[in-house]
């Protein structure tokens, strides 16, 4: 009797690269169904801002994404103008932020409560819900100052000290992600 062995590595060869094929297909398909399940898309916007130390930040939306402001924070810190305070970061307190100059001042639908075009109202309702392109946001005097968009800064690192006249910082916005939305630097002026 004579041992014919021959037509077993071909057979063999086949199922290896059929199931490997198999495999591969799995991994391709899990991944791609992933992938489309939970896209979120990444909002961008270009902002502009100016600052007075008299007359406070007016932050304008020149383009890109409508922004929720319940879903969006503003944070400043200083440039390299400042030596090496780049380290040094603060979350403006959306209560300062306003749609409409002199709102933080005034109750506009007289419901008793001041700040209805605020980021933030005092009582922790939204008042101005979205920041559009075209809109000009605004944090005026006395809410420019220090306790609400620097808290804690000593008047080496202060926005509002003379003696930074000239310097820059950055204003950037970012999601509740972190991830940033816009940034710009703004010179600080008297």
């Amino acid at each position: 009797m004579k041992n014919n062995e021959s037509a077993v590595s071909p057979v063999v060869g086949v199922m290896l690269m059929l199931v490997v094929t198999i495999i591969i297909a799995a991994v391709v398909s899990a991944f791609a169904g992933g992938m489309g399940g939970n896209t979120e898309t990444m909002r961008s916007a270009q902002i502009k801002a100016t600052y007075s130390q008299q007359y406070g930040i007016d932050i304008d939306h020149l383009g890109g994404d409508a922004l929720a402001t319940i879903s969006t924070s503003m944070l400043v810190y200083p440039t390299k103008t400042f030596g090496n305070a780049e380290h040094m970061v603060w979350t403006v307190n959306k209560s300062s932020i306003t749609g409409v100059k002199t709102d933080l001042t005034k109750d506009l639908d007289g419901d008793g409560e001041l700040g209805e075009a605020a980021w933030l109202r005092q009582g922790g309702l939204t008042g101005s819900k979205s920041f559009n392109p075209g809109d000009t946001h605004y944090i005026e005097p006395p809410y420019h100052t220090k306790n609400f968009l620097q808290p804690g800064a000593t008047s080496t690192y202060a926005f509002d000290s003379t003696a930074n006249i000239g310097k820059t910082f950055w204003i950037e916005l970012v999601d509740d992600s972190g991830r940033t939305i816009a940034k710009t630097e703004v010179t600080i002026t008297p």
